[in-house]
């Protein structure tokens, strides 16, 4: 009676022991996407004081992006990933209505390379179904979609970049237009920083088999937290202008202050002098991206066996 029983047990697992052991069969995947990317920093922004986040969203500074990527199943619900991304942002305070950032009339534009390692986790799987409800009528279908959530960390270079009066695009890096270097001034910055993505996706599967491979394409939302304020080439508190043009000439000058305001020294009510306000460097810049992906998982074939 025992033998029974384990027999018993044994042929109602098998089916779950199979499915269980199908994520083996296709491991690795190969992805490729475009889509939206939108920077959250110290220019532009929405139509009111400078905040934090998705609150400062201004849709016309929306550019775009590429995404390169590997992925590597781990278990049933848990993915790594490797992404290299392309990236551009941009901010202008031409597109913002409230008075104090219009008036700096700042503006720049950047190309961002991210490399990064992320962790998936699968919230929503992919599983086979009955596709006919019809008495006797034979057929499957797989419930195509996915819903997984990701974060991983990275690196990102970028140079951000501005519109001389003459219209051509020139680096603001080391033009130093906070006083970068000068007596009481901040350091350089390096143009590379640590990046952390995080957020959320989807994915439809098109078809195709464990053994021939299989497609599907995708939707992912997320946000880039970064760890440097510079990648707008904006953070801190105005340098005296006079200062950087004898230091550094005319065009850091220029772009240290483009409005000709002279967004000077002021006093700081205790007999010095302190830099009028130029960025927020307690806020950390950001992007977002959004991207659709089409995505190969490869096949695995079976080996052939030798005939006797």
């Amino acid at each position: 009676m025992q033998k029974i029983f384990i027999l018993l047990i044994t042929i109602l697992l098998i089916p779950v022991l199979t499915h269980a052991q199908k994520w083996k069969r296709n491991r690795v995947e190969y992805s490729f996407g475009i889509g939206a990317t939108n920077f959250l920093g110290d220019l532009g922004g929405a139509n009111q004081v400078g905040t934090n986040g998705l609150r400062d969203f201004e849709l016309q500074a929306t550019r775009m992006g590429a995404v390169l990527g590997y992925r590597y199943q781990l278990g049933e619900s848990w993915f790594v990933r490797g992404n290299f991304d392309y990236v551009m942002v941009s901010g202008d305070d031409a597109l913002t209505e409230e008075p104090a950032r219009n008036s700096r009339q700042l503006s720049f534009r950047s190309h961002l390379l991210e490399l990064s390692g992320q962790l998936e986790y699968m919230l929503v799987k992919q599983k086979s179904g009955h596709l006919y409800r019809l008495r006797g009528v034979r057929g499957k279908s797989w419930f195509r979609f996915e819903v997984y959530v990701f974060a991983g960390i990275g690196g990102l270079w970028y140079n951000p970049q501005s519109r001389n009066q003459d219209g051509d695009w020139v680096s603001l890096k080391n033009l130093n237009t906070e006083g970068q270097g000068l007596p009481g001034g901040p350091k350089d910055y390096s143009g590379m920083t640590v990046v952390v993505p995080y957020g959320l996706g989807i994915r439809r599967n098109l078809g195709g088999s464990t053994r021939q491979g299989m497609w599907t394409i995708g939707l992912e939302l997320s946000m880039r937290k970064t760890f440097s304020d510079y990648i707008d080439d904006v953070s801190n508190v105005y340098y005296d202008n006079s200062a950087i043009q004898a230091e550094y000439g005319d065009e850091a000058a220029y772009f240290a202050d483009p409005s000709g305001l002279y967004h000077g020294l002021v006093d700081d009510g205790k007999g010095g002098k302190i830099g009028q306000q130029r960025g927020d460097k307690d806020d950390k810049d950001a992007y977002m991206m959004g991207i659709i992906s089409l995505n190969y998982k490869i096949g695995r074939r079976r080996r052939n066996l030798p005939k006797f």
